[in-house]
């Protein structure tokens, strides 16, 4: 399914898309065009495939009473918002790759395992281990040979050569919670940007704050629902997320080029 640009599912995106990350060019003949749409356009025709990619799911968004409520308090559409945080999170985890800390490549565990393999070609099985601890045997000599066969570069599509052939990196346990909750403060940081763009929220402010206590409580469970912690606490006390902006307010995040590097030409908004 592409959405269409009427779509509910897109509102919100397109008045973030608008505010924030839209680039005016202006050509010779002095008119202006718009330079990056494949933002919104990527994300219409991948709706469906980021749905399946995420770790978390429409109904906890939907059953989560107090983000709910909250949506109704400031009278935002709850479809419009999980367009809008789902488009984020795709953004955001995409764009900070750059937070990945020095270990191996892609390129240098392959040059890893292919040295493995030639100094030990008599290779009798292979494992292949799930998160769920089952784990899958391979002893058919042939169905080895093919699967190394497989594992060669020129093999890979041109999406995986360039994913290969970059120099993102794993990350340990302990550093993916540290950069789990840094890409959290990113998502944070443009979920308040959104709030503050005039006429989205209802709410009034105390003087001269920029965000308001319920809009804080709307962005922490919007981060527990996309899981960038595990501690539901955090997300019930408005100090968690004063720390989040204070412990990362100096930290830039690159721009997404996931959709510019992907997106087919003739694609549009209908």
């Amino acid at each position: 399914m592409i959405l269409d640009i009427d779509n509910p599912l897109l509102a919100y995106v397109l008045k973030y898309f608008g505010s924030y990350q839209a680039i005016l060019e202006t050509d010779e003949d002095g008119k202006t065009y718009l330079m990056n749409t494949w933002y919104p356009v990527g994300f219409a025709h991948w709706y469906e495939d980021i749905l399946k990619s995420i770790p978390f799911k429409r109904s906890g968004y939907d059953k989560h009473e107090r983000l709910q409520e909250l949506l109704t308090e400031l009278n935002l559409d709850t479809e419009s918002f999980w367009g809008l945080i789902l488009y984020l999170y795709d953004y955001t985890t995409d764009a900070c790759k750059n937070l990945l800390v020095p270990q191996k490549t892609h390129q240098e565990t392959y040059n890893e395992f292919c040295a493995f393999l030639e100094q030990n070609p008599r290779i009798e099985s292979l494992t292949f281990k799930t998160t769920n601890k089952k784990t899958y045997t391979i002893s058919d000599k042939l169905i080895l040979d093919f699967l190394a066969i497989r594992l060669q570069e020129e093999k890979m599509s041109n999406q995986q050569k360039q994913r290969f052939n970059s120099e993102l990196r794993p990350l340990s346990a302990t550093e993916k919670a540290d950069s789990r909750r840094k890409i959290g403060y990113f998502f944070a940081r443009q979920l308040t940007q959104f709030l503050q763009i005039e006429g989205i929220s209802n709410i009034k402010r105390r003087g001269k704050a920029t965000i308001s206590n319920k809009e804080k409580e709307l962005i922490l469970c919007s981060l527990y629902v996309c899981k960038f912690a595990d501690n539901p606490e955090n997300y019930l006390d408005l100090g968690y997320y004063n720390k989040l902006m204070k412990d990362f307010k100096d930290l830039s995040m690159n721009m997404s080029h996931k959709y510019e590097l992907e997106i087919h030409g003739g694609w549009i908004l209908k």
